[in-house]
């Protein structure tokens, strides 16, 4: 089984698949072998989950960026338009985001970049609204909110008290937004992810399980550049 180790500054063992690559987190000086017989022992799990990762990516086709694909804002489909226009222009209309490409803009280019720019203003201003019905004198304060863009992480906080979350978590639904932000908002007090740690979680987000539920089942396309989609689960 082909593996690639990353080596950093960690004391255990842990192994990360995406899109189907085995990447196994590594202390700085572990030996291979002792990596090489971590791997070995958890064969059956890593090829399940290769697997069930293959399936996932085969049901969804891959972006192409033209008129009629699939996005999503907070969960609801969005249809995309594309049309030629003087200048480039975004807007949102009747869930669906209609993209002006101008004739001196390469589209394969700037219609992924439209798109980004618009799910970063729209997400940026749910924050702005979530964060002005916080309780002023609730007991997580963040000291500021903003929305960039992650490879493999739905959101940030760092010890100065800063919020930053991905672009992509808006495509999920709005019950999964929330709590992702609940979770954040919660490593102000408890900077790691101990029992404490998780007994805030559930204090103020008591569904956070089926959240991370979520999160795990769609992630993979999710935060796929070449997905940005999910597969809605059949009854």
């Amino acid at each position: 089984m082909s593996y690639t180790i990353k080596r950093s500054k960690r004391r255990t063992l842990a192994i990360k698949i995406s899109a189907g690559e085995v990447l196994v987190h590594a202390p700085m000086r572990m030996p291979e072998s002792t990596i090489a017989a971590f791997v070995s022992a958890k064969q059956t799990w890593i090829t399940d989950h290769v697997e069930r990762q293959r399936q996932l990516l085969q049901a969804l086709p891959q972006r192409q960026w033209c008129s009629g694909e699939r996005l999503r804002w907070l969960g609801e489909p969005l249809t995309l338009q594309i049309f030629a226009a003087p200048r480039n222009q975004v807007s949102y209309q009747q869930q669906q985001l209609q993209l002006g490409i101008s004739s001196r803009s390469r589209a394969q280019t700037k219609v992924p970049q439209l798109v980004q720019q618009w799910y970063q203003q729209q997400a940026q201003q749910w924050l702005d609204v979530f964060f002005a019905n916080w309780p002023a004198n609730h007991a997580l304060q963040p000291k500021c909110w903003s929305v960039g863009s992650f490879r493999s992480k739905w959101g940030h906080c760092t010890r100065a008290g800063e919020l930053r979350f991905s672009w992509k978590l808006w495509l999920a639904p709005e019950w999964v937004v929330t709590d992702v932000v609940l979770h954040e908002l919660c490593h102000l007090q408890q900077f790691n992810h101990s029992a404490q740690f998780w007994q805030l979680v559930k204090r103020y987000a008591p569904n956070h399980d089926r959240s991370d539920q979520w999160l795990r089942q769609h992630g993979l396309t999710v935060l796929n550049d070449a997905y940005l989609d999910y597969i809605e689960p059949t009854d």
